[in-house]
């Protein structure tokens, strides 16, 4: 018994020893680490892409609003139209994306606190959220909310974006303006 457990002792420190196949143990410890940051720089950088197209394609759409262009989108779904047409990175942008322009009140000064809605992909619901175009010299507030699908939702930062039911997450964006 005890015979056999020197035995086993020396094999192990024989083992030890022995300097083979000690590359691969790193190459097998590093590799998931590097490759699991390389994935999550991928999803952080196209979620910045999809964000700024969705905030540049909102400017563009607001300028037209804001300077009342005979060609101005007067309601929410024409207003939506005119975001995804420029929007070219956003996929499924007219089913995905819901808006939310309000008038804010000169004298009280309160913007909306809570977060704007999002359309739920998962029960075919459309929140109602208000859409009202001003009159000249108000000050507009609008807030966009598009729904993205994860590139590699079981990894790294996939796993930490709070997912609907449809297993998509919300870019939401806002801006201000006066109507001129």
């Amino acid at each position: 018994m005890i015979r056999s457990i020197r035995t086993t002792l020396l094999r192990l420190r024989r083992f030890g020893r022995r300097s083979e196949g000690s590359a691969t143990v790193e190459f097998v410890i590093m590799f998931p680490l590097v490759i699991s940051m390389l994935i999550m720089g991928a999803e952080a950088g196209w979620t910045a892409v999809q964000r700024i197209a969705l905030e540049r394609a909102m400017d563009l759409t607001v300028r037209e609003v804001r300077l009342g262009t005979a060609t101005a989108p007067r309601t929410h779904d024409e207003f939506r139209e005119r975001v995804c047409e420029r929007s070219i990175l956003l996929a499924d942008c007219n089913e995905r994306l819901l808006l939310e322009m309000r008038r804010i009140d000169r004298n009280s000064w309160s913007f909306p606190t809570e977060q704007v809605d999002c359309i739920d992909l998962a029960q075919d619901f459309t929140p109602v959220t208000g859409f009202t175009l001003g009159s000249e010299n108000s000050v507009m507030f609008l807030r966009a909310c598009y729904l993205v699908r994860p590139i590699f939702p079981t990894t790294g930062m996939g796993l930490q974006l709070p997912l609907d039911a449809s297993g998509m997450y919300a870019l939401r964006t806002s801006t201000g303006f006066v109507n001129e």
